[in-house]
């Protein structure tokens, strides 16, 4: 097709086909209801990007600048329908502020008073109090311990005014945090209260990274309690959907072994725990393992390629999504690894751009990346976000899902935030952000069957939205 010329008289009409040519990164086709929406996502865009101070947006510092919260694009952001979440981790599920509200409930835990770790320990209600510890509740409720401080010691926020290195005072987070995992009874009321809170902010499916046990029966229980909640809260919310991801850690070689039992027990879990919510339709609760840790400090992938391959092949219903790319390094080619091991998906691949021809064999073989864009801003990947290098793989054809990975540590509202930065920072359409919701529901974990159910459900309640939103304007 011979492109016409442009003159001075058909410039402006030539100009604004091509800016709604490359508005739409996914090719997604709007109705006309939808169209009037996009309109109005434009609209607040605008008023956004008018009103805040252009050195600071693009950092989206949603745990320390509230008024964000109180945007009209926020506010959209978290109405929307988002699909799924696939990359997020076992006790950090949960926005800090939300963490918070829950454990004022539990009388077991205690917060130590020496305000220099905020660590919490688990002591029954009726047990002595150890030296130095008082009662979570008491210590929020007293103001002994105010949520500000809690802020500042239970997420990425405390690390800005300090010269710590971020990867270490991050993994620390979750050490002040162990006693969450190890308290079982609490589990059963963790998990209800957080697939609730997921339900009522528009996310619908969830696919949990957790560390099991050196225990198979430890770990099969543990999982059951998982299971048991998310029985519980599909009952109100049907269309509710949780898998489990075993994870294991890229370890240093004394510590390799470790990283194979964890990799075997998700092998037995999954067979001794299943979804059997359908009678009809029993199915994987377990679907698959990953290998976790700071990507420039661990072993590389290549290391583990021994042991899962030979998995694999033992196992050859256990998929791979495997922590790969979170990296800047141009000496980090984990990603390489990853493709050679079949992975089903990736979880960030920032540093996919500096391999071509990856990028290439990615995209043809519809390998997903699980984005994770206040996580990479947060962790010094991509400060400005406006530079994450996703917005090019989506214009390349890349399936990607976006994720929240620790909102406990990082975000206000699970995935809403991170919406909110590719909303105004990639400048996405509603045909994108519609994409995105799809994507995270065809590259999930779960089986063909439910993923015709759930799109039928995202469909229904994406066109709600339209309507409810719509109707307002």
């Amino acid at each position: 097709m011979t492109e016409s010329k442009v003159t001075l008289e058909n410039y402006e009409q030539k100009r604004k086909e091509l800016v709604e040519a490359n508005s739409n990164m996914l090719g997604v086709v709007l109705r006309e209801k939808e169209e009037k929406l996009n309109g109005y996502l434009s609209m607040l865009k605008a008023e956004y990007k008018s009103t805040i101070n252009n050195k600071d947006a693009y950092t989206v510092p949603t745990l320390t600048d509230k008024s964000i919260k109180e945007r009209k694009l926020y506010k959209f952001c978290s109405m929307l329908p988002k699909g799924a979440d696939l990359h997020v981790h076992d006790m950090a599920l949960l926005p800090f502020c939300e963490l918070v509200k829950l454990l004022k409930t539990q009388k077991q835990f205690c917060i130590n008073r020496d305000r220099k770790s905020y660590d919490l320990i688990t002591v029954p209600e009726q047990s002595e109090m150890p030296n130095g510890y008082m009662r979570f509740y008491d210590a929020v409720e007293s103001g002994y311990c105010t949520e500000e401080e809690l802020l500042h010691n239970w997420t990425v926020v405390g690390a800005l005014d300090k010269d710590v290195n971020i990867w270490d005072y991050f993994e620390d987070l979750f050490n002040r945090h162990a006693a969450l995992s190890s308290n079982p009874d609490f589990a059963a009321v963790y998990y209800d209260y957080t697939f609730r809170y997921y339900c009522e902010h528009n996310i619908m499916h969830v696919e949990i990274h957790i560390m099991l046990t050196d225990s198979i029966d430890e770990s099969a229980d543990y999982l059951k309690i998982v299971r048991q909640a998310y029985y519980n809260v599909k009952k109100d919310y049907p269309y509710f959907t949780v898998r489990i991801i075993g994870a294991g850690v890229k370890a240093d070689n004394e510590n390799i072994e470790l990283t194979k039992k964890c990799f075997l027990n998700t092998t037995y879990v999954k067979e001794i725990v299943k979804d059997e919510s359908d009678p009809d339709n029993v199915s994987d609760f377990v679907i698959g393992f990953d290998l976790v840790n700071e990507e420039d400090t661990a072993l590389p992938l290549k290391k583990f390629a021994p042991m899962l391959l030979k998995a694999k092949k033992q196992y050859p219903d256990m998929k791979l999504y495997i922590h790969g790319g979170e990296s800047i390094d141009a000496g980090n080619d984990n990603l390489i690894d990853a493709y050679l091991l079949g992975v089903s998906r990736v979880g960030h691949g920032l540093n996919l751009y500096r391999y071509p021809d990856l990028h290439s064999r990615f995209v043809k073989s519809e390998i997903c990346l699980e984005v994770c864009p206040i996580s990479n801003s947060a962790l010094g990947y991509t400060k400005d976000i406006r530079n994450h290098p996703a917005t090019e793989y989506l214009k390349s054809g890349m399936a990607i899902a976006l994720c929240s990975d620790d909102p406990t540590y990082m975000e206000n509202e699970t995935l809403t935030d991170d919406f909110f930065a590719a909303v105004t920072s990639w400048d996405l359409s509603l045909a994108d952000i519609k994409q995105l919701g799809i994507n995270s529901i065809m590259y999930s974990g779960l089986e063909e069957s439910r993923k015709f159910v759930s799109l039928k459900e995202y469909n229904r309640m994406w066109n709600e939205f339209v309507d409810k939103m719509t109707s307002k304007m």
